[in-house]
């Protein structure tokens, strides 16, 4: 298996957030993505946001914050998005396992920044993320998407086998 640096330009379009005025927003069920580090990003849910709504199957890096600087989730559905961080949308048709895969890669790059070197839209434009690659020299998406799958089947297998040796084994008389 080839891996390949591929510029986020050549992979995504990019867009930046533009809620700021958070006191002024309302609970509600639209997910606000910000740039924390833990819950995906999500600083919480929201009824009214005053920009606009971002697709889901996205990626959002964030671009500074509470230590989640070059922090990059999936995000399934649609969300809204504050100032701090940057959506990247998939410029061909790309699954949610990929997409997952892709955030996961772009994540190993979080120590590089911080609140002293945050990422500006340049500086985005700039970053690579490592993917594996097919013999043309293009990401192979289905490489990705099986690993992630194999990945969320161990998972599922492991939580499966401590439920059933925890929970279910402990009812028995």
């Amino acid at each position: 298996m080839d891996w390949t640096p591929f510029a986020l330009p050549k992979l995504f379009e990019f867009e930046r957030g533009r809620e700021k005025n958070m006191k002024k927003l309302v609970s509600g069920a639209v997910p606000l993505v910000s740039a924390k580090k833990i819950n995906n990003g999500v600083k919480a849910f929201v009824g009214n946001p005053h920009k606009i709504i971002t697709s889901g199957n996205t990626v959002t890096l964030n671009n500074d914050g509470d230590g989640g600087a070059g922090l990059a989730y999936y995000q399934p559905s649609d969300f809204a998005l504050d100032t701090h961080v940057t959506a990247l949308h998939a410029k061909q048709k790309v699954s949610s396992y990929a997409l997952q895969f892709i955030a996961a890669s772009l994540s190993k790059q979080h120590e590089l920044f911080g609140h002293g070197r945050s990422i500006s839209l340049p500086r985005a434009k700039h970053l690579k993320v490592m993917l594996p690659t097919m013999s043309d020299g293009t990401p192979d998406y289905s490489y990705m998407d099986q690993y992630v799958k194999n990945k969320m089947n161990q998972k599922y297998n492991h939580y499966l086998k401590y439920l059933n040796a925890s929970v279910i084994g402990s009812n028995k008389l």
